[in-house]
């Protein structure tokens, strides 16, 4: 998981380990697992892969901590048990979602339902703050994050609650604190047998901080914005699936609110933001078919529109638009031990303003997971989205950036008790209008130690790079260390 500072993710629980996931949108994600995308942000139909460091990224992978010298000097005292030997995956079961009954989070019921509270409490050291080529600066950033799972425990549908925070202070940058949160309130109504009818509403605040395409901090306090920016998502997600012997099919709809606060600008002044405020939607539809014993093929297209208060409020550019995206795909499940899909397609995007350019091309994404042994679990995922911006250059203003990841990551069991990971991306930023083209490399390994079902030690390393050929390159070095405790 990456460290906190204008870095945004949520740390997700694998039968009683944290580990680092993707997930997309800010602080944490709102459609996670939902093949609808995220309208206001980008066309495309799989959940971004992002271990984007810093704030480039709405979504972020933190990488799973590295062994802290107190674990691995009880390790050698002995003090925790010894390897034992693995019990046999289910098919489709990774390493990380083994049943791990001696350290799974327990929780606490009431009624029908099991609540799952967490605190995790710990430092990250920053070696470039501001995201800066040159005069960098570092720090040391304090953070505590409280989390709240509420989670029915019924026969048939469901209704699941997720309540989760990260406060941030910095030891000498203070004006970069940082106070994010995210709520999600979801349900499944099972209408039958294999039909289901899903909801989500959702809540966050999150901040645009060093990095982020919009909005560069200034280091100096003598121009442009010197605070992260801060915003707000609201929206609400619905979708139905249906099964029809061996055909399936799912159709969802999205709607998300964004709303900005005033930019701090330096000598105390501010800068209007609501111009950014908008309403996205969208809607999308994937019908598979079964073929053969663990493969589908599948057929899927969505469609998505974006409308602003008012872009022009300021002077600015109708950002008004409207997308579209078709692909076909093949799913596969070989042996329980190799899953995953991927597809390729055709996305187009289309803007009101005649100063806007359209954009279209090629649409692909995929995800692998694959159980290499027992122990060890490979992951791997690619996407391609066009996303909002206000980037310019000169007179020029890009319509919006087309962000293609490719991420890879592995996680083993080297104890009952302890899981080590690494993971690897390389995202690009193709924006459209201007010319600029962005690489970011990011690269992370850490650990995690289970000391019982209420304590656990997480901590790691990750670095990240940035080349541009118009924009400022930078260079990030992040270690942290933290401790959680849960019931």
């Amino acid at each position: 998981m990456l460290p906190a500072g204008h870095r945004c993710g949520q740390m997700h629980r694998h039968r009683g380990f944290t580990v680092a996931l993707v997930s997309r949108c800010g602080l944490t994600c709102d459609t996670a697992g939902s093949r609808l995308p995220d309208a206001a942000d980008r066309t495309g139909f799989m959940p971004i892969a992002v271990i984007s460091m810093k704030k480039t990224a709405p979504l972020s992978i933190r990488a799973l901590a590295a062994a802290t010298t107190g674990v691995a000097g009880a390790l050698a005292a002995g003090l925790v048990a010894a390897p034992v030997a693995a019990q046999d995956l289910l098919r489709g079961e990774t390493v990380l979602e083994r049943p791990r009954p001696e350290v799974e989070q327990l929780g606490m019921r009431a009624g029908s339902f099991l609540v799952m509270p967490r605190l995790e409490a710990g430092a990250t050291y920053d070696s470039n703050v501001f995201a800066t080529e040159r005069n960098t600066r570092d720090d040391i950033i304090a953070v505590i994050r409280p989390e709240l799972d509420v989670r029915s425990n019924w026969n048939r549908h469901a209704l699941n609650l997720s309540a989760y925070g990260e406060l941030g202070r910095y030891r000498d940058h203070s004006r970069l604190n940082y106070d994010d949160y995210r709520l999600v309130l979801d349900g499944r109504a099972d209408v039958w047998r294999e039909n289901t009818l899903e909801g989500r509403l959702f809540h966050r605040r999150s901040h645009e901080g060093a990095g982020d395409v919009d909005t560069q901090l200034d280091p100096t306090l003598t121009v442009g914005v010197v605070e992260p920016v801060v915003y707000r998502v609201s929206g609400g997600e619905l979708a139905y699936t249906q099964h029809f012997n061996r055909v399936r099919a799912r159709l969802s709809g999205l709607a998300s609110y964004y709303d900005y606060d005033d930019a701090k600008l330096a000598g105390g002044r501010t800068s209007p933001e609501d111009d950014r405020n908008r309403w996205s939607y969208g809607t999308a539809l994937r019908v598979g078919y079964s073929f053969s014993e663990g493969y589908e093929g599948f057929v899927q297209g969505a469609y998505t529109w974006t409308r602003y208060d008012d872009s022009t409020k300021y002077g600015g550019i109708d950002r008004d638009s409207k997308g579209y995206d078709i692909g076909a795909g093949v799913a596969a499940d070989l042996t329980g031990l190799i899953t995953g899909e991927a597809f390729v397609g055709y996305l187009r995007r289309e803007f009101d303003s005649a100063a806007l350019g359209d954009v279209d091309g090629l649409a692909f994404g995929g995800r692998l997971n694959w159980a290499v042994t027992e122990l060890t679990a490979v992951t791997g995922t690619v996407s391609r989205h066009v996303r909002e911006t206000r980037a310019a250059q000169g007179a020029r203003s890009a319509s919006s950036y087309t962000r293609t990841v490719y991420a890879l990551g592995v996680d083993h069991e080297l104890l009952r008790t302890v899981m080590l990971n690494g993971r690897l991306q390389y995202r690009t930023d193709d924006f459209n209008g201007i010319d600029r083209f962005d690489e970011v490399y990011t690269a992370g390994v850490g650990a995690t130690y289970q000391v019982n079902r209420y304590l656990y030690v997480t901590g790691g390393y990750t670095f990240e790079t940035r080349e541009s050929d118009t924009a400022a390159g930078y260079d990030d070095n992040l270690f942290f260390l933290r401790l959680g405790a849960q019931l």
